[in-house]
């Protein structure tokens, strides 16, 4: 059974209550700012909007598809699904959310969960905050996801909103446990090759902007470019070029569909660098697209993102049942290659880093517990790997959670 062909049920969109709507729903849809009377059944009457979905008891995941979301819901509504008890009448398990989650996927990303917990509904969220529901409502043994079509999730004005909201944890912080590996990882991406003196480089999608700083360092004379969606992150970057010494440098706000540079009249760039960017991006073939022209017929291109593939990340989507846009998003590195070599680039090297299991876990408790004891015998770890992956042509991808790789763009 597909997601449109649910039974109808009664709407709620006409402004009464739907008798049909699931106890404690519409104190979840008020938790989140929706007037429960706005909630119509998924395949009910009315424009689109806000929906609700009742799954049935032991329905199989196998052959499903939700596309019916994404069409019958309006852009900056909400839907929300309800997942009944297991078959032992307990509480649908995190596997089991998860395992909706990933069914959901493309059409839907969730935000948060709720749940009834001694007489009261309680809402989970991404960052693992637990918040009592105000006012009266039980949902029994069932579970609510909460989510919105994915394209709203990353829209230009979300994307924004999220970074600027989280810019200053983007910069990182020199005296915390982490910083010796967030300054690797951004120095291996910098520098994956060599830059030549008075190369003009373009950080795409920078950030904080310290990738193309790190390259801009590495040689003399570069003439260094950024931009981010995030006005915040373009001021934060800013000082940072300026703060390490880059002379020559110019950041703006953009999109990596329309980049910013190269402005009107100017040439493409010698070397463009892209890292944990493309996970970002709703639609991959107009990134790529604008990732392309800022290439010059010669230039070089050095991209990296999170690696969908990995151990690690496969582990979490399985057991998770809230994860971020970004990492559901993602594109393994051959996808990225496939497209990029479509558009004329030849690939010349790829390279993995950031072992997906057990640094990662032992980071958090490296940095939560133990004072940072664990943190440069965990960065020594991390760099061997890493170079004994890149020294046999990367075969070992899947043991890494992000990904780089140089291609170039060949003369005629």
């Amino acid at each position: 059974m597909r997601s449109n062909d649910f039974e109808t049920g009664r709407a709620g969109g006409g402004g009464a209550l739907d008798p049909a709507m699931p106890q404690g729903l519409g104190a979840v849809a008020l938790d989140l700012g929706v007037e429960p009377t706005a909630l119509v059944r998924l395949g009910g009457v009315g424009a689109p909007g806000h929906r609700w979905v009742e799954i049935a008891g032991g329905q199989s995941l196998v052959g499903r598809t939700f596309q019916g979301l994404e069409s019958e819901t309006g852009p900056g509504c909400g839907v929300f699904v309800v997942v009944p008890a297991e078959a032992s009448g307990e509480a649908p398990s995190d596997t089991r959310l998860a395992a909706w989650r990933n069914a959901l996927w493309p059409y839907l990303h969730l935000s948060a969960i709720y749940r009834s917990e001694d007489g009261h509904i309680v809402r989970r969220t991404a960052d693992g905050r637990r918040s009592p529901v105000i006012g009266e409502g039980d949902l029994g043994r069932t579970a609510v996801l909460a989510g919105r079509r994915r394209l709203d999730a990353m829209s230009p004005a979300a994307t924004v909103e999220k970074f600027d909201a989280n810019a200053s944890g983007w910069t990182g912080e020199p005296r915390s446990a982490g910083y010796p590996h967030f300054r690797w990882m951004r120095r291996l991406v910098g520098r994956f090759i060599a830059v030549p003196p008075g190369a003009r480089v373009l950080d795409f999608g920078a950030g904080a902007g310290w990738v193309g700083i790190e390259a801009a360092l590495s040689s003399r004379d570069v003439v260094l470019r950024a931009f981010d969606p995030s006005p915040e992150l373009v001021r934060i970057a800013t000082e940072n070029a300026r703060g390490a010494g880059v002379a020559d440098f110019e950041a703006r706000t953009g999109f990596g569909e329309a980049p910013p540079f190269p402005a009107e009249g100017e040439a493409p760039f010698d070397l463009t660098i892209s890292s944990g960017v493309v996970s970002f991006a709703p639609n991959l073939d107009p990134w790529l697209d604008g990732l392309a022209r800022t290439v010059r017929t010669g230039g070089d291109l050095v991209i990296g993102d999170i690696h969908p593939h990995s151990r690690g990340f496969k582990r979490r989507r399985g057991c998770k049942p809230l994860l971020p846009v970004r990492e559901l998003n993602a594109h393994t590195r051959e996808e990225v290659r496939e497209g990029l070599e479509r558009r004329g680039f030849r690939h010349v090297r790829s390279g993995a880093y950031q072992l997906t299991w057990p640094v990662p876990e032992l980071m958090h408790l490296n940095e939560s517990r133990l004072g940072g004891v664990l943190t440069y015998p965990l960065l020594w770890m991390n760099q061997a790997a890493s170079r004994l992956d890149r020294a046999f042509g990367s075969p070992l991808q899947d043991h890494f959670d992000s990904w780089v790789m140089h291609l170039s763009r060949p003369n005629g």
